[in-house]
């Protein structure tokens, strides 16, 4: 009977190392004191899932079920003015975000929309204790400096505390309110998720809001927030960057009218990274696109000029504008391979955030996203490279050239972007694979005193994450 008990006991210890969460096995492995530390540098995408039951001063109303995405891109530090506040970050991480909500609250069942979307830009720096510092904030991410990690090494059942902050906006009013974080961690070790060494961290805190924590640029409406939050984490082993985190919420909000609403239920933050793709095929096909047997769209149209062809010898690294308004350089940036010799006029230029094909003098309407129909059969081959990356994620930026209307320019670049991209997803390529973003005429690649010059800025860029 002993005995029976015994391998009893052991089914159990086992069952228990065991987690099944979805198709994923948590593996409980072997720990030791280890170094927490974020050495994230490369492009990913992440995912923000809000499955919350919504009550209003103490009754039950619906679900509320938000998705928010982003493509985050490697960037370089924003301007040496902002560098003069702390010479460290210079040498830690800069991204470049562009977030977009996926779903709204649900009403009568409707499923949420999709297709192209539109994105929200943010820049922020990432320490190697995963400190966030935001440089350009339009409310994402929600989560920032969270998880964070201690400058000990830890062991198993190690506790350290870290100040965080979340961005929210609880009746999705369109204006955000931060709230301060003190985040309790505890370390409970190494694990296998998905086939990768991780580390798993439980976090706890308190929303604390009101009073004399206040948001001066918030929701002047909320006066009050409390409740409390219990998050599983799980990190990567070999970078610090954060996979998947399951936060539990039961939390309060108060507004100057009285009302109360309350949220129970799960925040999911889980990240992706792009698939591989083989850029010299991709670079080879695009040559192909203009060898002398290709058909795209020639001459000058609608008052665009065609120009003459660009030959790139550099591209810009992942991120900024200086304040003069030119793109920035920064080493590490990969030489443009143009399309020589015909109207294709298409640039490949390899950046930190994955291949970029610039498309130079999209054929528009003036004034206008409308697309003329010399450009077809250059948006058919685009669209049979961009097949060529299965589950690929494509970031659409769009430019004109800078006449001294910046802000017709840049509705007018952010509609052109979202145009291609449309155009694109009508032949065939996933459009819930596209974000869209402009740039108006900040970002000049050529002169804008000549017609050419103007021309070659007049493009849109594509984007392969990687």
């Amino acid at each position: 009977m002993k005995k029976i008990i015994l391998v009893r006991k052991n089914i159990l210890k086992f069952a228990a190392a065991v987690l099944f969460a979805g198709s994923t096995f948590f593996v409980q492995a072997q720990n030791a004191p280890v170094e927490l530390k974020y050495s994230g540098n490369r492009g990913y995408s992440l995912v923000e899932r809000t499955n919350l039951r919504r009550y209003v001063n103490g009754k039950y109303v619906g679900l509320t079920s938000r998705e928010v995405r982003s493509f985050i891109s490697p960037g370089t530090a924003p301007s040496r003015k902002f560098l003069a506040k702390g010479s460290v970050y210079e040498k830690d991480q800069w991204y470049d975000g562009s977030f977009y909500v996926m779903e709204e609250t649900l009403r009568n069942n409707q499923a949420a929309s999709a297709g192209v979307h539109d994105s929200i830009q943010s820049m922020f720096h990432i320490s190697p204790l995963g400190r966030l510092t935001m440089y350009k904030d339009n409310g994402y991410p929600s989560f920032r400096s969270f998880p964070a990690y201690t400058s000990e090494k830890v062991n198993p059942g190690d506790s350290w505390k870290s100040e965080a902050e979340r961005s929210v906006d609880p009746l999705n009013k369109g204006v955000f309110t931060k709230m301060p974080m003190l985040v309790a961690y505890t370390f409970s070790g190494e694990e296998i998720y998905r086939e990768k060494e991780v580390y798993r961290i439980k976090a706890i805190w308190q929303t604390v809001y009101g009073g004399s924590v206040m948001d001066p640029l918030g929701d002047g409406s909320l006066v009050k927030a409390f409740g409390g939050h219990k998050a599983d984490i799980i990190v990567l082993k070999k970078t610090g960057e954060p996979v998947l985190v399951v936060d539990q919420v039961d939390e309060t909000f108060v507004y100057t009218d009285g009302s109360q609403v309350n949220f129970k239920g799960t925040i999911t933050l889980f990240t992706e990274f792009p698939p591989a793709f083989d850029s010299e095929r991709i670079k080879m096909a695009v040559a192909k696109l203009d060898d002398g047997t290709g058909k795209t769209g020639t001459g000058a149209e609608a008052g665009q000029g065609a120009g003459s062809d660009w030959k790139g010898s550099g591209c810009w690294n992942g991120g900024v504008v200086s304040d003069a308004g030119s793109r920035s350089s920064g080493s590490g940036s990969g030489a443009g391979q143009s399309v020589k010799g015909g109207a294709s006029k298409i640039v490949t230029e390899e950046t930190p955030a994955g291949l970029r094909l610039s498309i130079r003098d999209i054929k528009f309407a003036p004034d206008s996203a409308e697309i003329l129909p010399s450009e077809k059969e250059r948006l058919d081959s685009i669209a049979d490279v961009l097949k060529m990356v299965p589950k690929g994620q494509f970031l659409v930026e769009g430019h004109t050239a800078s006449t001294g209307r910046p802000a017709g320019e840049q509705k007018l670049s952010e509609q052109r972007a979202r145009r291609i991209a449309e155009e694109l997803a009508a032949r065939g390529v996933d459009a819930g694979a596209f974000i869209c973003r402009g740039w108006g005429g900040n970002r000049s690649i050529a002169s804008n005193d000549r017609e050419e010059g103007r021309a070659e800025n007049r493009r849109v860029e594509i984007t392969i994450l990687k």
